[in-house]
């Protein structure tokens, strides 16, 4: 009887001792990888930043708008003398 009582003890106690240290294992773990994750998703969108950047300066993007498209402006309008006319 005392056997069975201190077998079942001893397998409780065993039991909660690997329940804790299984749970501070996974908890050094996962805020390890939640660091790593989150380091991860600021070089992303840090990247990301540095692309879209880079795509807004670039004045040769073919999305870009041409600043000279509409300029309608003669330099020949207000001379009197003008050799084209």
């Amino acid at each position: 009887m005392i056997a069975v009582a201190a077998l079942v003890i001893g397998l409780g106690a065993g039991y909660m001792m690997g329940d804790a240290a299984g749970r501070a294992a996974g908890v050094s773990k996962g805020v390890a990888d939640g660091i790593a994750q989150e380091k991860a998703a600021q070089e992303a969108q840090r990247k990301e930043a540095d692309r879209a950047a880079a795509k807004e300066v670039n004045p040769f993007n073919q999305a870009a708008v041409n600043p000279f498209e509409k300029a309608t402006a003669n330099p020949f309008e207000g001379v009197k003398i003008n050799p084209f006319k």
